[in-house]
């Protein structure tokens, strides 16, 4: 990568509990990590508690160089966290709520200054947007936000969504990324019948999207670009779990993308993190040297630091 390029995340920051540790996560902030070691700057939108677990998370944020300029500490709210249950290697999640990413504000001078910034690329899910606060933030910066590419990564979690959050974040995205079980959802909040490449036309035309990516685990990636359907398949690695794959996957796909690569070779680029950290634990796991050689030659640069 020539030059620094620049991505924010907008977002849950929150501890997974998993049965033998704790490790922070959020899919925006894993993304956006995966993102600030592939040679991104990348700032997170977020909030924490003003407690225990919102410092240790902090400190971890700060050590993943990952930007906490947009980050508010709060008091009187607790960091989020959720207990994660895996089911041969799959998730469940139990959130904490209320939590501090319920509130994610930006001051006015913090709110321009972001606006002013050119970003390459801004992740946004709909979970943070289950209260009305981050969602009223989030709009308000989609709504003049400059960035090249506004990455929708659906995340449908418990009943924190409603048919008007789908809609209203698909105006402003350019993708779309969800897996194969909400597609369905999707489908059917959005009154679309018909099969995942018609769901997919109708969704992309509908909302003037630039594609859309389905992840199925090892049944693959189905990519739709360009009026073309694009596969890729995992890799056979041992899975450990699969706690923010598909984030990770997101950030390599969009490292390789926005580096001018085509769909195929980003979607091989998203493949290849994803089997990295599902064959380890956690959803950060640190990259070593096979890792980052095996980013470079899928079109991804990966920082040494990693």
């Amino acid at each position: 990568m020539s030059e620094t390029r620049k991505a924010a995340a907008f977002g849950e920051i929150l501890w997974d509990i998993l049965p033998e540790k704790k490790c922070l996560g959020g899919a925006p902030f894993n993304c956006g990590a995966h993102l600030n070691r592939l040679g991104f700057k990348t700032s997170m939108i977020s909030a924490l508690g003003d407690d225990q677990l919102g410092q240790e998370a902090l400190s971890l944020i700060e050590k993943e160089t990952v930007s906490s300029r947009f980050i508010s500490m709060l008091s009187g709210v607790p960091t989020g966290f959720t207990n994660v249950v895996l089911d041969n290697g799959k998730p469940s999640y139990e959130f904490n709520s209320p939590c501090a990413w319920d509130y994610i504000a930006l001051n006015p001078r913090l709110k321009k200054e972001f606006l002013s910034t050119h970003w390459d690329v801004f992740c946004f899910g709909s979970l943070a947007q289950r209260s009305f606060v981050s969602y009223q933030t989030l709009h308000s910066l989609l709504a003049g936000i400059n960035a090249d590419i506004k990455y929708f990564d659906i995340n449908l979690r418990k009943t924190f969504y409603t048919k008007s959050v789908v809609e209203q974040s698909l105006k402003y995205a350019d993708i779309l990324k969800m897996n194969d079980e909400e597609l369905p959802v999707v489908s059917n909040l959005l009154e679309i019948t018909g099969n995942a490449a018609a769901v997919a036309e109708n969704i992309i035309n509908k909302y003037k999207l630039r594609g859309i990516i389905i992840t199925a685990g090892k049944d693959g990636t189905t990519a739709y670009f360009n009026n073309q359907e694009y596969r890729t398949f995992p890799g056979d690695v041992p899975v450990v779990d699969t706690v923010g794959a598909g984030d990770s996957f997101s950030a390599a796909f969009l490292a390789s993308y926005i580096a001018g690569n085509s769909v195929r070779d980003a979607l091989n680029a998203g493949s290849t993190l994803a089997d990295f950290v599902v064959s380890h634990s956690g959803a950060l796991p640190e990259y070593d040297s096979e890792i980052r050689t095996k980013l470079a030659q899928s079109g991804c640069y990966a920082a040494e630091n990693s």
